[in-house]
């Protein structure tokens, strides 16, 4: 029997609760829905941080945590991973004989079992937009469940979901146990075990092995997409499950990696030439006022002009404003590299002439 549904537990964990204050006083109740950059950033693989568009969090503040707290493998990459839970998140790798006295008091959902339909207590969700780098063949991360609830024990159904959202309103699972279903009490029993002090988590049965969840996204480079991840109690609030996820990432092929990393430097020469770009007609100006020879301003002129047509050329087009939406990736193309540093040094040249110009005829 699961002693943690019995009034007697109750009563020894608000004994034990007094004897470790420091456990206690957490604000349950208070549903938030917040910005969760920071959360996001903890589970993304350091490479692709840049595909993060944003993050949203719903649920108690408790039940979500970023830690960089080793336990049961994780982080996988980076320093640091996130702890999603129906109860107090930090209580997962902590433990304490207060863990969860009660409901985190938060978010039901009538009928909001994925698959069962049952209804859905003390709800985490975080949902994350990512822009899909050009090339990438899959979205993965990968997630460890552990519990607190009896693993044969199907009247308690707690689970973990977690799916992908597609532009055109597809909803894809991404984390599934061998046997196909998503990973909630009762199906998961054959893939868990008792937890061990070594595992460092505190409920008490966690998978045998890490999961990795996978998700085809060929086809959508430069679209966005949401992934969600979603942990609840089912049949009871007070009884806890919980998911530790790290090293969300696309997978690209070599070439392609290679490409996004150019295409960046890429947006960052451009970004540096449209900023002189736009300066040179003022400081030309500025100079022209300020009596710079007419033979300097004539250069300085030239190298603009040839800057611009430069530029046009390494983005394969004659519009300034088409090589705007190009830059982003509204529409996919790679420039010529050697010619987009050529036009934003030319640029740079040019309005750096005209400035120290200016400086010499302002000191004689």
């Amino acid at each position: 029997m699961n002693l943690r549904k019995s009034g007697l537990f109750v009563v020894i964990l608000v004994f034990f609760g007094a004897l470790f204050p420091g456990f206690v006083g957490a604000t349950y109740g208070d549903v938030v829905t917040r910005d969760a950059t920071g959360e996001a950033e903890a589970v993304l693989n350091s490479n692709f941080r840049a595909s993060l568009v944003s993050a949203t969090f719903v649920g108690v503040e408790e039940q979500m945590l970023v830690t960089n707290h080793s336990a049961a493998g994780f982080p996988i990459e980076g320093d640091t991973y996130l702890i999603l839970s129906s109860g107090d998140a930090r209580y997962v790798i902590t433990g304490n004989w207060s863990y969860d006295v009660e409901s985190v008091e938060g978010v039901n959902l009538v009928g909001g079992h994925p698959v069962t339909g049952a209804d859905a207590y003390d709800v985490a969700k975080i949902k994350i937009v990512l822009r899909v780098p050009y090339g990438a063949t899959r979205l993965s991360f990968k997630w460890r469940f552990v519990t607190d609830e009896e693993p044969d024990d199907d009247t308690y159904q707690d689970y973990f979901y977690s799916y992908v959202e597609f532009p055109d309103g597809e909803k894809v699972t991404a984390a599934k146990l061998p046997n196909g279903t998503i990973p909630y009490v009762g199906p998961i029993a054959p893939y868990l075990r008792v937890s061990t002090s070594q595992d460092g988590v505190y409920l008490g049965y966690i998978t045998n092995w890490t999961f990795t969840a996978t998700v085809d996204v060929s086809g959508h480079g430069g679209e966005e997409i949401t992934v969600v991840f979603e942990v609840a109690d089912t049949e009871d609030d007070i009884v806890d499950t919980a998911v530790l996820i790290d090293d969300l990432k696309f997978d690209i092929p070599t070439g392609y990696f290679i490409y996004n990393r150019m295409m960046a430097v890429a947006q960052v020469w451009t970004m540096y030439f449209f900023r002189l770009h736009d300066e040179f007609d003022e400081v030309y100006a500025n100079a022209t006022a300020a009596g710079v020879d007419n033979e300097t301003l004539a250069l300085a002129l030239e190298m603009h002009n040839n800057a611009t047509q430069i530029m046009m050329e390494a983005w394969n087009t004659d519009n300034l404003d088409d090589i705007k939406l190009r830059v982003w990736g509204a529409i996919p193309t790679y420039p010529k590299m050697h010619l987009v540093r050529k036009a934003y040094v030319t640029e740079r040249d040019a309005l750096y002439m005209l400035l120290e110009a200016i400086k010499d005829v302002s000191a004689g």
